[in-house]
């Protein structure tokens, strides 16, 4: 894995030999999808200007995408735990096969804004700082989301209880479960593949950011849009545990406080997305782009909103739970159960 990232020496040792000496310490940072507003407009800027202003030049990072690493979301656990870098973002859904308790803030239709996302991820926090503690020596200094996901489809529905026997892009294996609870086929598809598997006649359907979405095209080959939160993208920004513990006290000290900052940035700038990508979609202001999509809103009534929210007690939480096992299932029920009052089942 070190030969592959190109880096010679742990985040540790790197550090160790800056901090000894009043040379600045440079760092790297593996985060985010190259190409995507949030990591183009706001992580990177983030690191490369902030950071090295916070710290009075202290610390210089230099930060990559997963994929000019070379390197799939799914395998940042085993980077992080390795120490190859100093600071790393986990997808939570894409680490969801190894640790699934990470991605239980993060299940469709949990929480159908950022509010109530909030509360159940400050209820849930402790415990992915601890598996990630424990099995990892890693610590979570941020938690960022990107706006909902959403269902777009190339043909009408009256609700998300509509999908019976469609074909439905998934972005994560939770999603599988509701899309199957539908009576629809789940598959994966790449983000980038969307399109070419729309013309191809593979995909009804795919759930994907709104303004993601938009800026690649599928305002041109869908006509309809829910815009039921079906999950929220959600990231952890961690620190290989030996590595921060080297870096000077001063250091960690206005580190967590511009990261502390940047949380509740880059959650606001999630709701303004959420915001901007159906106005896109919808072809409304206050859409900033040219070329707005003309699709129909699908809104859900009374009944059947309550009947998709049902799903999350009988399809979602449960398939978790299987693929959890009965041990994590317990804890879900021990901490979040009794104040969300949602129990897992299986």
């Amino acid at each position: 894995m070190l030969l592959a990232l190109g880096i010679a020496n742990p985040a540790q040792a790197q550090v160790q030999d800056a901090s000894s000496t009043a040379e600045p310490i440079r760092v790297r940072v593996i985060s985010g999808f190259a190409g995507v507003r949030q990591y183009e407009q706001h992580e990177v800027p983030f690191w490369t200007e902030r950071v090295p202003a916070l710290t009075g030049g202290r610390l210089l990072p230099s930060i990559i995408s997963f994929s000019r690493a070379g390197l799939e979301p799914e395998h940042m656990l085993a980077v992080m735990r390795s120490g190859v870098v100093l600071f790393g973002s986990l997808e939570a859904n894409a680490v969801a096969l190894t640790e699934p308790e990470l991605a239980a803030t993060d299940l469709p239709l949990l929480a159908d804004d950022l509010v109530s996302l909030r509360r159940a991820l400050t209820i849930w926090q402790p415990r992915i700082d601890a598996i990630l503690a424990e099995r990892y020596g890693i610590e979570v200094l941020a938690t960022f989301v990107r706006p909902p996901q959403v269902m777009f489809c190339n043909r009408p529905f009256v609700s998300l209880m509509d999908l019976a026997g469609r074909r439905v892009r998934v972005a994560s294996v939770n999603q599988s479960d509701l899309i199957v609870a539908l009576g629809a086929q789940p598959l994966v598809v790449a983000f980038d593949r969307l399109l070419a598997a729309f013309r191809e006649e593979r995909l009804d359907c795919a759930v994907t950011g709104a303004l993601p979405g938009q800026g690649l095209g599928l305002h041109r080959l869908t006509t309809h849009i829910s815009p039921v939160p079906l999950g929220w993208a959600m990231s952890f920004l961690t620190t290989h545990k030996a590595g921060w513990t080297a870096l000077p006290p001063a250091v960690q000290a206005v580190l967590r406080r511009g990261l502390a900052d940047f949380e509740t940035e880059m959650w606001r700038v999630a709701e303004e997305e959420r915001t901007l990508g159906l106005a896109c979609a919808l072809g409304q202001p206050p859409c900033p782009v040219a070329e707005r999509g003309t699709l129909a809103l699908v809104p859900e009534t009374a009944a059947s909103r309550a009947a998709v929210r049902q799903l999350f007690v009988s399809a979602v939480l449960p398939g978790w739970a299987r693929r959890c096992g009965i041990a994590c299932a317990e804890s879900w029920n021990a901490i979040a159960g009794p104040v969300l009052g949602l129990f897992a089942r299986w």
